[in-house]
C-alpha cells in the first residue's frame, strides 16, 4: 500500500502556514508522498485577481524544493489539464487511474475549507473515495473542527502547531511593497519580488 497525501489550494500565493501544515501533516501521516495540486479555476473562492497557474506552480516548487529534490513531494499540474472549474471529486478520480491500485489519498484541507465541506461538490462521494484529514488553520479552530468533524463523521482531525498567515496578508502587504519574508519562504518572497507578482 502507498500513502498519498493531496494538497491543492489556490496557492495565490503559498505561504508559511501551508507548508509548515503540510510537512507536518506528511510526517503524521506517515505518507509516501504528498501531491501539491495548485487549483486552476477555484469552485469555492473568486478568481478575480488569481495570477497565471505558471507562477502559482512555481512558487509551489521553490517553497517545497528540499521535498521536490528528493521526489518526496510533487507538484501537479493535474487541475490545468483537466481545465474548467476544479472539484476535488474530479481531481481524486484521475489521480486513482495514476497511480497504483493499493493506493490510499489522504486528502489534506485547513479548518476554513472544514467548516463548509457540506457545500463540496460531491462531497459524501469524496469522503468515500478517500481519507478527508483536516488542520487548524488557527490556533482557535481546532475545538470547533473537532465537533464538525464528528457530527459528518470519517473526517480525521490533526492537531498541528498553527502558523497564522493569509494569502490576503501576503498580497497586500507585497502590494504596499512590504518586506513579506516572514511569511512565505525566502525563495518564494525573490519570486514575488522579481515578478512583480501582486504590485
Amino acid at each position: 500500500m502507498i500513502k498519498i497525501g493531496v494538497f491543492g489550494g489556490a496557492f495565490n500565493p503559498i505561504h508559511n502556514g501551508h507548508v509548515n501544515m503540510v510537512r507536518e501533516a506528511f510526517a503524521d501521516l506517515k505518507l509516501d508522498k504528498m501531491l501539491i495540486i495548485p487549483t486552476y479555476q477555484s469552485p469555492h473562492k473568486s478568481n478575480e485577481g488569481l495570477i497565471d497557474f505558471s507562477h502559482r506552480a512555481e512558487m509551489c516548487r521553490l517553497a517545497f524544493e528540499p521535498e521536490t529534490e528528493k521526489g518526496k513531494f510533487i507538484i501537479s499540474d493535474i487541475e490545468k489539464h483537466l481545465g474548467g472549474t476544479s472539484y476535488t471529486i474530479l481531481t481524486i478520480r484521475e489521480l486513482k487511474k495514476q497511480y497504483p491500485k493499493d493506493a490510499v489519498f489522504y486528502l489534506i484541507i485547513g479548518g476554513d475549507m472544514l467548516f463548509y465541506f457540506e457545500k463540496w461538490y460531491r462531497y459524501e462521494a469524496l469522503l468515500s473515495e478517500c481519507k478527508v484529514v483536516a488542520a487548524a488553520r488557527e490556533s482557535s479552530e481546532y475545538p470547533d473542527m473537532c465537533e464538525y468533524a464528528a457530527e459528518l463523521g470519517r473526517i480525521k482531525v490533526l492537531n498541528l502547531s498553527v502558523t497564522e498567515v493569509s494569502s490576503t496578508e501576503v498580497r497586500e502587504k507585497a502590494k504596499q511593497g512590504e518586506d513579506i519574508t516572514d511569511l512565505v519562504p525566502l525563495s518564494v518572497a525573490e519570486y514575488i519580488k522579481e515578478n512583480r507578482l501582486y504590485e
